[in-house]
């Protein structure tokens, strides 16, 4: 989980400062407090509302609208969002666009970057689902740039299936197996390339 911080002024400038933060995907939980400060000496704000303007790929929010009745002068008040990163995020990196409004018709945005981790170790996950008929989705991680390959073989250590054969960056991906006419029973998927041999078993069942 990581927690992000921000103060937002509500100022004349609709378009405030944009910050980055990185965020390990597969995280759950991760929160983002938008402190927000009414400057006016003398006027209330009221019945302001904070939104997630956009729908990123690689988020999935758990709250996307909090409201604040009233701001009173020099008050500042927290607005909580928490969100999960997916395993695979799609992208290197998403945009959160929020929007805040008041019952006037003040408006004022912020824009924050999340950036998503390399790997730092290879991963095989166990596929899913698991037993399967007749399409599952094997997904991995690669630290390092090179050259891998994802294959499917039966119990006899037969190859029945080359699902990928290819340069890969760093990165978080996933392949989608079909199995087509072969038959029920175990199968391996490998993972192999330069310093990586992993293998893991999956069930077809028809």
């Amino acid at each position: 989980m990581k927690r992000i911080s921000l103060i937002i002024l509500f100022i004349t400038t609709s378009l405030l400062a944009q910050n980055s933060y990185e965020v390990i995907p597969g995280t759950k939980s991760n929160e983002i407090a938008l402190s927000i400060l009414n400057e006016s000496q003398t006027t209330d704000i009221e019945k302001l509302t904070v939104t997630l303007s956009n729908n990123p790929i690689g988020i999935e929010l758990c709250n996307n609208l909090v409201s604040i009745s009233k701001l009173r002068p020099n008050e500042e008040r927290k607005t909580l969002f928490s969100f999960d990163a997916k395993r695979i995020p799609g992208t290197q990196k998403d945009t959160l666009k929020f929007l805040i409004t008041d019952n006037k018709g003040g408006s004022w945005s912020k824009e924050i970057i999340i950036e998503y981790s390399l790997p730092k170790e290879f991963k095989l996950e166990q596929n899913y689902p698991n037993p399967f008929n007749p399409s599952t989705t094997i997904e991995f991680t690669i630290p390092q740039n090179g050259r891998y390959n994802l294959s499917v073989y039966n119990i006899l250590g037969q190859l029945v299936n080359l699902l990928s054969d290819d340069e890969y960056l760093s990165g978080y991906y996933k392949v989608n197996f079909d199995a087509g006419k072969l038959a029920s029973g175990m199968y391996i998927y490998r993972l192999s390339g330069s310093n990586v041999n992993i293998s893991k078993k999956m069930i077809l069942m028809k």
